[in-house]
């Protein structure tokens, strides 16, 4: 069977609901290519934006130091600014700068824009040598030069720390087979983690693995299971891509395909060279190694990228014109109630990452210890625990649950990309523990400070409730969706429905 039948062979990729989505028929390539575009566009205008700095500080610094007006041309210096700018993200582009994958090793991209604008500054400091332009000084001409680069060393370090998918965030790979070239695969991807790939295991060919003690203890090693374990393999180690390297056994990589179609995931096939390979798949290089994607899952990137950028603006803004009501509850806590001003837990997030939630205190200070010997009381089902009159909460905690006061700092976790503003309630690791498979889609997106949950079934006693409303926001995500619960959040909070 040739690379065609196997194609045809494969269910194709389903498409995402995507309500008012920004961009909803754009495939994940033209989609990295429109953000590889408005990438360069950020730059030219930071370049821009450090050269009105630049212009500035030569004007009023050139008098104080030198006691000489400055010689500075504002129509000579737009055209010195154009050449640079064009020139330094040129140069950038030549030298890979805004190829995928986004997330590599800092350094060297530094390094690259630092030579990149440094080729620029050359050939512009030629051109305005041979032209005879002195309306550009030379204070200005390295002061352009430094703080341009400050100011794309910034961008790239906060681009960097964005995990957003599609664009820079590490993705858990399954590889099928354990062979020694599937572990050849490993290493390789394990020797280069700027790709972005973080290997959980791997899939036995047989449809159940033999039974330990079989097989060489190397070929056990990081074993999973065997096909007909993928759906419960890919669940519980949220695997977002697959790498099949069976490129001879093709009902077996039909099988692995069609499993991982209906779960969701990306599968890649690393092909022999000169295999009949098809012209319309198109061969996609992971490093050095040469993949065939069969399937893959549409990555709303512009919308995450979008998303990221909005939690970002709000949370930083949030958190400096809050500043006196923090300090302000901060103060009352203490005065209330003794201990710490703020309370931290740990919770499960995005693929079962653990993080620190932080959240104003409204218990007294040995509230978990207690929470035991309340469980009697409990209202909501097994793995909730919630009672009406918890005799924990204090005075000001009651008030601050009220009106969802205690959850603002939840912002700085906004802040730091372990939180969103909307999206699955964070669970702490006891009710993670609990959850079934189906469970375990909730935590395949960021948690959020707010959801559906929060503003359609905040009183209701059922686990299932909650689940439910959290797996609808994952598997019909959108903006418009985040705008909608954002707003209805507001009535929520101001109603002061909150326990």
């Amino acid at each position: 069977m040739g690379s065609a039948e196997l194609v045809h062979g494969i269910k194709s990729s389903p498409r995402p609901i995507a309500v008012g989505a920004l961009f909803p028929d754009c495939p994940a390539t033209t989609q990295q290519a429109i953000a590889r575009e408005c990438f360069k566009v950020a730059e030219l205008c930071l370049i821009w934006a450090s050269g009105a700095m630049a212009y500035e500080l030569a004007r009023v610094a050139t008098p104080v130091i030198w006691k000489v007006p400055p010689p500075v041309s504002w129509a000579e210096f737009v055209g010195f600014l154009l050449l640079i700018s064009v020139l330094t993200v040129l140069f950038a582009s030549l030298r890979g700068l805004y190829a995928s994958p986004w997330r590599s090793n800092l350094r060297r991209v530094l390094r690259l824009q630092a030579e990149s604008l440094a080729s620029a500054a050359l050939i512009a400091g030629t051109c305005m040598y041979l032209w005879d332009i002195t309306g550009v000084s030379k204070f200005l001409f390295v002061s352009t030069l430094v703080v341009s680069w400050a100011a794309l060393a910034g961008w790239r370090r906060l681009v960097e720390a964005q995990p957003i998918a599609g664009w820079n965030e590490k993705r858990n790979v399954l590889i099928a087979g354990c062979d020694k070239n599937a572990r050849r695969l490993r290493a390789h991807l394990e020797q280069n983690p700027e790709l972005g790939f973080v290997v959980s295991g791997y899939l036995d060919r047989r449809q159940a693995p033999r039974p330990r003690g079989e097989s060489s203890p190397e070929a056990e090693e990081g074993l999973l299971g065997g096909i007909r374990d993928l759906p419960a393999i890919v669940r519980s180690h949220f695997i977002d891509e697959i790498f099949v390297r069976l490129p001879r056994d093709r009902e077996l990589v039909k099988q692995i395909a069609n499993q991982a179609f209906a779960t969701g995931v990306n599968v890649r096939v690393i092909p022999e060279l000169c295999d009949g390979l098809t012209a319309d798949q198109p061969i996609e290089f992971v490093g050095s190694l040469p993949t065939m994607t069969l399937i893959r899952r549409p990555t709303a990137t512009l919308q995450l990228f979008a998303k990221r950028l909005l939690d970002v603006v709000v949370a930083a803004t949030s958190l400096i014109a809050l500043a006196p009501v923090f300090v302000l509850i901060a103060l009352v806590i203490r005065i209330d109630s003794k201990g710490q001003v703020f309370y931290k837990s740990v919770r499960v997030g995005k693929k079962g990452q653990t993080f620190t939630c932080y959240k104003f205190r409204t218990m007294v200070p040995n509230a978990d210890g207690l929470k035991e010997s309340l469980r009697h009381l409990n209202e909501r089902d097994a793995i909730l625990f919630k009672i009406a009159d918890d005799p924990r909460i204090t005075r000001l905690g009651k008030f601050l649950r009220k009106f969802s006061l205690d959850e603002l700092p939840q912002l700085w976790n906004v802040l730091l990309g372990e939180m969103s503003l909307v999206g699955p309630r964070p669970c702490v690791p006891s009710e993670y523990k609990q959850y079934t498979l189906e469970h375990l889609r909730r935590l395949d997106v960021v948690p959020g400070v707010t959801g559906l949950w929060q503003i359609e079934a905040r009183k209701s006693p059922w686990c299932e409730d909650y689940l439910r409303l959290d797996k609808k926001y994952v598997e019909e995500w959108n903006l418009g969706l985040d705008f909608k619960i954002l707003w209805k959040t507001v009535g929520v909070v101001v109603a002061g429905t909150g326990q």
